[in-house]
């Protein structure tokens, strides 16, 4: 294990791994996270790094122009903890829901870990119950 990144650092590259994402820059994975990079969400299996960039690709054409608001980050030895609210217009299936053809949002925190300067997991937790609506 190599130097740990400081505080200001870790949350420059979640906070990067945001902004590149939803300039539609997918190839942001391979530079930011680790081969053996893990996400997680509540009750489902980790996806891997492969696993993770098809999920991206999905969320990404379920929601035009979706964008993310960072309203919180707390970064304390290899975590970064960010509160985020994404909108955009949902024009595609997304988790089995159905396309509204409306702008929608919804809030989530993501519990990032790294190893040296890469991500290696996160824990997502997100509110979705306004694409229900």
């Amino acid at each position: 294990m190599g130097t740990r990144l400081s505080n200001d650092s870790a949350k420059e590259i979640v906070r990067r791994r945001f902004a590149e994402l939803d300039a539609g820059n997918i190839g942001v994975l391979d530079e930011l996270f680790s081969p053996d990079y893990k996400l997680n969400f509540p009750g489902r299996k980790a996806f891997s790094l492969e696993e993770t960039r098809q999920f991206y690709q999905r969320m990404y054409a379920a929601f035009a122009n979706l964008r993310h608001e960072i309203h919180d980050q707390i970064a304390e030895g290899d975590k970064v903890v960010t509160r985020w609210t994404a909108t955009g217009k949902h024009t595609g299936e997304f988790l089995g829901i159905e396309p509204s053809d409306r702008m929608v949002s919804f809030e989530g925190i993501n519990i990032y870990t790294f190893e040296d300067d890469k991500l290696v997991a996160s824990h997502v937790v997100w509110d979705l119950s306004q694409l229900d609506k």
